[in-house]
């Protein structure tokens, strides 16, 4: 019998919008764009640990811990 894999949905931080799927035993660094908010994401697929390459500063709002 074929064992299939889990599928995981990996989401964009920002807007919530789809990037890819990615299987259970998915390894690696992957860039990938947002098709909604058009920012590019370098993605740790094994922690799901994002960082942002390129496109608009995520704003951050007066009162947030990450503000100055």
């Amino acid at each position: 019998m074929i064992r299939e894999d889990v599928l995981t949905r990996v989401e964009c931080p920002v807007c919530g919008h789809r990037l890819m799927d990615k299987g259970d035993k998915a390894t690696g660094l992957v860039q990938t764009k947002c098709g909604r908010c058009k920012r590019v994401w370098e993605v740790e697929l094994e922690t799901d640990k994002f960082k942002q390459v390129s496109g608009k500063p995520i704003a951050r709002r007066k009162g947030d811990n990450d503000s100055p």
